[in-house]
C-alpha cells in the first residue's frame, strides 16, 4: 500500500495562503491523501493568526507547522497548545515554551503519521536547543512502535539540514521503532535541487521552497527590498503580489514497510 503526502513550503502572506489552498485542491485531485504546510509566514509575511490557520485548514491543509516566527501573533499560542488543533511549534525550543511539539495524522488501514519540526542553530535568529536531541526525544516518545514520522528542519544552513537527514536515517530507520520516512527543509523560501532517497528508504530535500509571489525577493516586494539593500534606506518590506506559485514536495510512502518510495518536488502556478 502507498500513501502520498504533500508538504508545502513556507506560506507567505495572503498570496501564499491562496496559493497553498489552491495547490492542496489540485494535489488531492491527483492522488495526494495528506497535505501539510509550513505556515509561519502566513500573517502578512511573519507569524500565523487564528484566522490564517482556519483559512488553511478549510482549504484542505491537514496540519500546519511553524518556525522561528511561530509566536509573532500571540493569539495563535492557545491553538498551538490545543491538542485538537493540527498546528505545532518547533520541538527544540525552551522546555518552558508553550505548545505541542508533534501532530498525529491518522491514515486509513495504515500506521499513523506524525509530523514534527525543529529549528536549526546555525545563522538563525531564535536560539534553540539541539535539533538532533529534540528529534530523538520526540520520536522516542511516540507510543505506536509502527508509526511513521516526517521531520521538518526549519533552518538556514544546508549542511545542518543534510546532517539532520543523515542522523534520522542512521537513528530512526529501524523496524522496532517509529520510523522517519522524510526530512524536509524549509525557511530559505528557495527550493534546492537535491531531492533524493537516502539508502532508498528516507526522502530528503534541503529546502522545498515557498508558497507565495515568485516575482519577489523570497516573497517580499522587489522595489522595497532593493531600497533596503542597495540604497540602505529603511523601508517596510511588504509582501509582493505577482506570480503566485506553490512549491513543495510529494513523498510517496510504502506503508507496508514504512519507507519512502518516491520524492517529487513540485512548483505549481495557481
Amino acid at each position: 500500500m502507498h500513501h502520498s503526502v504533500a508538504f508545502l513550503g513556507d506560506t507567505v502572506g495572503s498570496v501564499g495562503r491562496s496559493a497553498a489552498t489552491a495547490a492542496a485542491k489540485r494535489l488531492r485531485e491527483h492522488g495526494v491523501r495528506t497535505v501539510i504546510a509550513n505556515g509561519e509566514n502566513a500573517r502578512n509575511g511573519s507569524g500565523l493568526s487564528p484566522d490564517n490557520l482556519r483559512e488553511l485548514l478549510r482549504g484542505g491543509i491537514d496540519a500546519v507547522t511553524l518556525g522561528d516566527h511561530w509566536a509573532k501573533d500571540r493569539q495563535i499560542v492557545p491553538l498551538v497548545e490545543d491538542p485538537e488543533q493540527p498546528v505545532l511549534r518547533p520541538a527544540n525550543l525552551s522546555a518552558q515554551a508553550p505548545g505541542k511539539r508533534t501532530v498525529r495524522i491518522a491514515i486509513d488501514s495504515a500506521p499513523p503519521l506524525y509530523v514534527l519540526t525543529v529549528l536549526g542553530r546555525l545563522f538563525m535568529p531564535l536560539p534553540a536547543d539541539s535539533p538532533f536531541a529534540a528529534i530523538d526525544r520526540e520520536v522516542s516518545a511516540i507510543p505506536e512502535r509502527d508509526a511513521m514520522v516526517i521531520v521538518e528542519i526549519h533552518a538556514e544552513a544546508t549542511s545542518e539540514k543534510q546532517a539532520v537527514a543523515w542522523h534520522c536515517l542512521r537513528t530512526w530507520c529501524r523496524d522496532d521503532a517509529p520510523r522517519v520516512v522524510a526530512v524536509l527543509g524549509t525557511h530559505t523560501h528557495v527550493p534546492t535541487a537535491d531531492a533524493r532517497l537516502l539508502d532508498h528508504v528516507l526522502a530528503a530535500q534541503t529546502d522545498i521552497g515557498m508558497c507565495g509571489p515568485q516575482r519577489s525577493v523570497i516573497g517580499r516586494d522587489v522595489s522595497a527590498t532593493l531600497d533596503a539593500m542597495v540604497r540602505q534606506l529603511p523601508a517596510p518590506l511588504e509582501v509582493a503580489a505577482e506570480d503566485p506559485r506553490a512549491q513543495g514536495a510529494i513523498v510517496r510512502i510504502d506503508t507496508l514497510v514504512r519507507r519512502a518510495a518516491v520524492i517529487e518536488p513540485f512548483d505549481l502556478g495557481v
